[in-house]
């Protein structure tokens, strides 16, 4: 039904400029419309671009399938963290103004950042920050949805994260870092980072859909895509916010506006006879900074190295150098994707959370354009989801009425609200005869297993899951009071402490 249904509104949309005759937009569709079918996906929308030309711009399915809205070029999406290559070049405008310097600390430029050791902070480049190599951990529980924290809360919050490992000896990925360096962008032109790339970015790019944040986007714009679920039919679900991280991930865009942020950096910086980037910091933003992934791909092993540039993630596909950056936030996904020595750019957006598309579209798509023999990756995904499906069966959702284990004192001495400087609040109240810790929009139900220690268990709409983040450990004084809890919210250090309030 599915099916039937995507096929017949691909017909909405489609919008085409300097094609070649060839162009085989059938044979798009048609593994778009298959895989959209295959992974319940509700809409999708695309944009292909070489050099000065949009190939093709449609969408696919729906934005809106209860009132039959179909999904077009002009949709808006959430992109999430493909953001971030927004936030690299208003760095790069920063760097031609001579504002700054990208290989020399960023405290320098930037006093009011700090991160956990003063050494730490004295060493640490814009580069590094971009290329994620700082040795700050993730820490991304720090961060939730839908608060609203002035950028002074998280800029406080990062001096208190634990960093994992010595700068420059290893990579990991860090919303924190983009979002420092997204505020640093506006502080060096006297403004904000949502005021400044809407100036230096969206206006000349002609990008007039496209906002910095979802708040705005919800006031300018009826063209947006639902977030669907899909357990075995689709429903609607709330979608969240992410404007706290600025630059990390609040852009709101459309796959028609996207088109023209790829040709900006296809065309080496210049969008019709405006030069915004410098051909020199193109050229260093798709050069490779630091090495992700040393693995081989043996399914795929003409798909060479995994390293990140600037923002960018780079790798080879075939025989052609390849850069993107994929988006995910909480029932969208997004990818940016550029082929840059072919002028090649593909843009797919998605409401679905975590869609193989945004990887498998513009794979396919280059397999077309570079001639390449058809590669059915879509095929060799489904067999993998399957295997796992069938490994891992229905997730078991937990009945507390059958639990019998008890912890070392009464339920209630546990409660409280508790605090730590590098995440905030949390509050742990009684629930059921059990626990409920409340961080923002993260609910876990905490069952005993022995003493203080408990088990942490996602609170979702269906129940109860099995698993969370992890054992939470609390800790009493002498006189038996509750002195503070300890969660492993970020896997690559320590566990983190909260103090009762």
């Amino acid at each position: 039904m599915l099916l039937l249904l995507l096929t017949a509104a691909i017909m909405f949309s489609s919008y085409l400029s300097g094609q070649r005759p060839d162009f085989p937009i059938k044979k798009i569709d048609s593994f778009i419309t298959r895989a959209m079918n295959d992974w319940h996906l509700m809409g999708l929308s695309l944009a292909i671009v070489k050099k000065d030309s949009l190939l093709l711009a449609k969408g696919y399915g729906y934005r809106d399938f209860a009132n039959k809205l179909p999904m077009d070029e002009n949709t808006l999406f959430p992109i999430a963290s493909c953001s971030k290559i927004f936030t690299t070049a208003l760095i790069g405008i920063a760097e031609n103004d001579s504002l700054i310097r990208i290989n020399k600390p960023v405290h320098s430029y930037f006093p009011e950042f700090h991160l956990y050791s003063e050494q730490h902070t004295k060493e640490i480049t814009v580069e590094d920050m971009l290329s994620h190599r700082t040795g700050s951990a993730g820490h991304d529980w720090a961060w939730a949805f839908n608060t609203n924290f002035p950028p002074d809360v998280y800029l406080e919050r990062i001096k208190y994260q634990e960093p994992f490992a010595r700068t420059g000896t290893q990579f990991q990925y860090s919303n924190f870092m983009f979002f420092a360096l997204s505020v640093l962008s506006g502080k060096l032109y006297n403004t904000t980072w949502n005021d400044l790339v809407n100036k230096k970015l969206f206006q000349p790019l002609e990008m007039n859909n496209t906002y910095s944040s979802f708040a705005s986007r919800k006031v300018h714009s009826a063209n947006e895509a639902l977030k669907y679920e899909f357990r075995d039919s689709f429903s609607v679900k709330p979608a969240n916010q992410m404007d706290d991280l600025l630059g990390a991930g609040s852009i709101n865009s459309t796959a028609a506006d996207l088109s023209h942020w790829l040709q900006l950096w296809i065309n080496g910086g210049i969008y019709k006879n405006k030069k915004l980037l410098s051909p020199d910091f193109i050229s260093r933003s798709l050069e490779s900074h630091f090495v992700v992934s040393g693995g081989v791909n043996r399914r795929f092993p003409d798909e060479h190295f995994s390293n990140i540039g600037l923002g960018w993630f780079l790798s080879s596909y075939r025989g052609h150098y390849k850069a993107n950056h994929t988006g995910n936030i909480d029932g969208f996904s997004s990818s940016l994707t550029l082929f840059p020595f072919d002028s090649i750019g593909v843009v797919v957006l998605a409401n679905q959370n975590g869609s193989p598309l945004i990887n498998l579209v513009p794979d396919f798509v280059a397999d077309i354009l570079f001639d390449l023999p058809d590669r059915d990756k879509n095929s060799v995904l489904m067999q993998m989801r399957r295997r796992f499906d069938s490994i891992r069966g229905i997730p078991a959702l937990i009945n507390i009425d059958t639990i019998t284990t008890s912890s070392g004192f009464p339920i209630e001495k546990y409660t409280g609200h508790f605090h730590n400087p590098g995440y905030g609040e949390v509050r742990v109240e009684t629930y059921k005869k059990m626990l409920l810790l409340t961080y923002y929009n993260l609910k876990l139900v905490l069952i005993p297993t022995g003493d203080h220690s408990f088990s942490s268990h996602y609170l979702e709409e269906e129940g109860i899951e099995r698993g969370g983040v992890g054992n939470v450990i609390f800790k009493f004084d002498k006189r038996g009071d509750v002195q503070s809890f300890q969660i492993p919210f970020e896997p690559m250090v320590k566990d983190i402490v909260f103090h009762k309030r």
